[in-house]
């Protein structure tokens, strides 16, 4: 005798309430998991670890919500048992408790250091907040994961217990065998549904979060504001239109001094280096390094150097310079600290000094004098710079170290004591008198250790020799955004041909 059609609906639904009750548990549990963590003092106190090991807040800040995301998703899942369920909950708290905030805020006025206000752009805003949705929703994937796990050999027993008891109560024998091969078939098709779903959704959350680089190289904000709206194009009296930016050109050369090397090189040039006006014009040079780990458009792409020389140019505040940015990055494994290496196998300062500066000399239209030549960078550039410029006094007149270190570190040098002192700027410099004459300025944060520390050794030295110096001090850490304020006061300072 066929059971009826109620009982047979009946019963499909008690047996299917035990996954909606557990999706349930886990959705709720995650969501209570999710106001206990995301709160300031366990988000803060995360952070300032993360802080510790050398990150700014910006992106301490998104690391601690994504792992708190996914301690959200554990939670759940461990207790519930269901993926989704913790997944969806999880997910929740981390739009509520991070990403509304952070969009809250960036809807914000937005000034840049000069005090001009800087335009949202929206599309730009979009597309990092699905980039965080992805990185949220696959946080909280490999957290469900973990809990799963951990509950199938933490609390499988009393699972099962709790699972028998469930059925035993809520079926009787025969009615579930009744009712089991009718509710087998549309169980397999849900789940080879669901399990196709997941596998695609999968895909699409990897592909999305693998362009979130730049938010952990550089800071989440990144891109998200464009040049303030000061900068207009101009008409001469004859009639030529001036652009209102520079342009950014991407070059390549062919290095000596690197065997053969093809390198890169990013080349920021003037709004009237094109013009009729600029034909016979030529430019002072600043020369930019970068950090490591780091590439050659990061001065442009995280640090606005070009933003702000259009915008400082717009103003009057600076002359039309050329600006170098080029790739810094020795072999695999160890930083270059755009340094010789103590085997000479990798000659990066030659590099910088021997093949880029002539070759840019000889094929864009600079002034080629000590006088109208800059280097600088952050970090390890800020070194490299320094570096540099001490030992090539006759080559660069001016320096620019921004979060920069004085004494030779790093595995290049082979750890021989008297190579490294020959590359510590603050040894060389009290005996090289030919690079005195050398102009320094100096940013650090106040927040930014030891690299703070280091900045303010060396002004004191500077102090005692008597070299010409500025020293820029911002509140804050190691980061691009107080590197981006530091290279806006920079422009201004390089007083070129003095």
């Amino acid at each position: 005798m066929k059971p009826s059609t109620k009982s047979t609906n009946r019963h499909f639904l008690l047996r299917w309430n035990l996954p909606v009750l557990l999706f349930f548990i886990s959705l709720t549990i995650a969501l209570a998991s999710g106001i206990l963590l995301f709160n300031a003092a366990v988000i803060g106190g995360l952070s300032s670890t993360i802080i510790n090991v050398g990150l700014d807040p910006s992106r301490s800040q998104l690391i601690a919500v994504l792992i708190m995301t996914a301690t959200t998703a554990l939670a759940g899942a461990f207790i519930g048992r269901s993926k989704l369920g913790a997944l969806l909950g999880a997910w929740i708290v981390f739009l509520f408790g991070y990403l509304f905030g952070f969009i809250q805020h960036e809807t914000q006025p937005t000034y840049d250091p000069g005090g001009h206000l800087e335009p949202l752009v929206v599309g730009a805003l979009i597309h990092t907040s699905i980039l965080m949705n992805a990185l949220a929703l696959l946080s909280a994937f490999i957290g469900a994961a973990v809990g799963v796990a951990l509950s199938v050999v933490l609390l499988d027993p009393l699972y099962r217990l709790a699972r028998s008891l469930w059925y035993r109560y809520s079926h009787t024998q025969k009615e579930t065998g009744q009712i089991y091969a009718s509710t087998t078939r549309q169980r397999t098709i849900f789940t080879t549904i669901g399990s196709w779903f997941a596998v695609v959704a999968m895909i699409a959350l990897l592909v999305l979060a693998s362009g979130s680089t730049e938010l952990f190289i550089y800071y989440p904000e990144i891109g998200l504001h464009t040049v303030p709206n000061i900068t207009k194009s101009t008409v001469t009296r004859g009639g030529e239109t001036i652009p209102s930016h520079g342009t950014v050109v991407t070059d390549t050369l062919i290095s000596p001094t690197l065997g053969g090397q093809k390198r890169t090189i990013l080349v920021y040039l003037p709004p009237t280096y094109y013009t009729q006006i600029g034909q016979t014009k030529r430019y002072p040079t600043l020369y930019l390094l970068h950090g490591s780990p780091g590439q050659a458009h990061d001065w442009f792409a995280a640090g606005k150097a070009n933003q702000s020389a259009d915008t400082l140019i717009a103003l009057g505040k600076i002359p039309e310079l050329i600006m170098v940015l080029p790739d810094g990055n020795g072999r695999p494994g160890a930083t270059s600290e755009w340094g010789n290496s103590y085997d000479q196998r990798q000659l990066i300062e030659s590099y910088v000094v021997n093949d880029v500066v002539k070759y840019v000399d000889s094929k864009y239209r600079t002034i080629a004098d000590v006088a109208h030549r800059a280097i600088g960078g952050l970090s390890m550039g800020g070194f490299g710079a320094t570096n540099i410029a001490v030992h090539h006094p006759e080559v660069f007149g001016y320096v620019i170290s921004l979060g920069g270190y004085y004494h030779a570190e790093g595995s290049i040098w082979d750890n021989n004591a008297a190579y490294m002192r020959l590359n510590s700027p603050a040894d060389v410099l009290p005996t090289n008198k030919h690079a005195w004459k050398l102009q320094f300025f100096l940013g650090a944060g106040t927040k930014d250790q030891p690299y703070y520390t280091y900045t303010q050794q060396f002004a004191q030295e500077l102090d005692r020799l008597h070299i010409a110096y500025q020293l820029d001090v911002q509140q804050g850490y190691h980061s691009w955004i107080i590197w981006q304020t530091q290279m806006y006061n920079a422009l201004p300072w390089l007083r070129w041909g003095q």
